[in-house]
């Protein structure tokens, strides 16, 4: 499989299930983004290593908050068929996709994760980074892939750890009534 392929279907051991709309998965994703008092006490700026951390989990979504130290990235993946935002919450990443120059992701912004995108993702600035990332349906599988573009290592079952935050706290929180403060 070639990294460029974007009509293929899910490999196997990926998720099947149709995601949700991605202007959902926006509002999810910048809401939360913009809701510090979710993440900022679960996020792990550590510079030896990247520590994701899954905030929430329904059936049809999942919420993980990542904090990037300089230099810190992931290598040429994919989401097992998973559909997502990223929304850069602070600091500023890089994202790059096979045949495509790097994107500079700053804070407030957002990126798109078809259901078939590969890309990489880095810090490459001075100041840490921290990003959320929503997926649907959630991740059940990652594809790494080499320098050539083919898919090198599948990790199925990715996720073992149980949600931080429940579904009540996220809709008090998103509440016109909570939000800029």
């Amino acid at each position: 499989m070639s990294a460029v392929d974007t009509d293929l279907e899910p490999a196997p051991g990926t998720t099947p299930a149709e995601p949700l709309d991605h202007a959902i998965l926006v509002d999810i994703a910048c809401g939360i983004a913009e809701a510090r008092t979710l993440w900022e006490s679960h996020v792990v700026h550590d510079p030896r290593e990247r520590r994701p951390v899954r905030l929430l989990a329904t059936d049809a979504y999942e919420v993980w908050v990542i904090g990037w130290s300089q230099g810190q990235g992931v290598d040429m993946h994919d989401h097992g068929g998973s559909a997502g935002v990223l929304a850069v919450a602070e600091g500023a990443l890089s994202e790059r996709r096979p045949g495509h120059p790097a994107e500079r992701l700053g804070a407030g912004s957002h990126q798109r994760l078809d259901r078939t995108v590969v890309h990489e993702v880095a810090n490459l600035d001075e100041a840490p980074a921290t990003s959320i990332h929503v997926y649907s349906p959630p991740l059940v599988a990652m594809g790494y892939y080499d320098e050539h573009g083919e898919r090198a290592l599948l990790l199925e079952n990715v996720v073992e750890e149980l949600p931080i935050v429940d579904q009540r706290h996220v809709a008090r929180a998103l509440h016109p009534a909570h939000r800029g403060g």
